[in-house]
């Protein structure tokens, strides 16, 4: 927020309100995830363990050609 941007973490959000342990409910929220990341301007990753999930949304963000940008546990950009 303080660069100006609208953080969205859909991982956080859906585990409120779905539940992450049934396969279908599971399968569904990364859906929701995916149709998201198609309104983002930009797709920042966290820290430096790529999870499964990430890197789906890192591939799906580099096919659509949307700005990826990496930052270290501390939120520092790695250039």
């Amino acid at each position: 927020m303080e660069q100006g941007a609208i953080p969205f973490a859909p991982h956080l959000l859906y585990p409120q309100v779905m539940d992450d342990c049934d396969p279908d409910q599971r399968k569904l929220g990364l859906f929701f995830g995916m149709v998201w990341l198609r309104k983002c301007d930009e797709l920042w990753v966290f820290g430096s363990y790529i999870s499964a999930g990430m890197q789906v949304e890192i591939d799906k963000a580099s096919k659509h050609r949307i700005p990826i940008r990496y930052f270290t546990e501390k939120c520092e950009e790695v250039q």
